[in-house]
């Protein structure tokens, strides 16, 4: 199987899983969805833990070139913070999918513990992230704006998806304390 069927295992998992978490994506499903066995899956992912935890892994990894990309250029801070919250809006507005690292954050104690731990690393990487973006601006307690920046992104998703509506993500977003 070449690496186009892992990518297309990967992608078929994401978009179950940002639907309704780690327990919303089976072997079975993903195979019917792209048109291979289940134990074309096995293969590659012997256990759903780890289908999981690559499955996670490259979710951070893509969101942290997003990041980078925040970094480049002269961008005042606000800017900055405004980009960054449109990560997590664009999943909403594009795919109506909340962010995989989120759900799964909900559902930690039910989760493998390598899969839990692929999970904070999304949570430490995104705070540390906007610690250093925070620091390098002046901004006071950045560990701790860090960590309700992150959290105000997450529970935005969650009131727009309860509320079926794009509004409520920018409603609930507010950077001004920044400006």
């Amino acid at each position: 199987m070449s690496s186009d069927t892992v990518d297309r295992i990967l992608k078929s998992a994401e978009s179950q899983a940002r639907t309704g978490g780690y327990n919303a994506f089976s072997f079975r499903e993903i195979a019917k969805d792209i048109g291979i066995k289940s134990s074309s899956i096995h293969y590659h992912f012997p256990t759903k833990a780890d289908l999981a935890t690559e499955l996670t892994k490259r979710y951070t990894e893509k969101f942290t070139q997003h990041l980078e990309m925040i970094d480049v250029g002269g961008k005042d801070l606000i800017s900055k913070l405004s980009d960054y919250a449109d990560l997590f809006y664009e999943a909403l507005r594009t795919d109506q999918k909340m962010c995989l690292c989120g759900l799964f954050a909900a559902e930690a104690d039910a989760l493998p513990d390598e899969v839990k731990a692929q999970t904070q690393k999304f949570f430490k990487t995104n705070i540390s992230w906007l610690e250093d973006l925070l620091t390098k601006h002046d901004v006071p307690s950045p560990e701790s704006e860090a960590m309700k920046l992150l959290a105000n992104m997450e529970g935005a998703m969650l009131l727009a998806k309860a509320f079926e509506s794009e509004k409520h993500f920018k409603g609930a977003i507010d950077l001004s304390k920044f400006e």
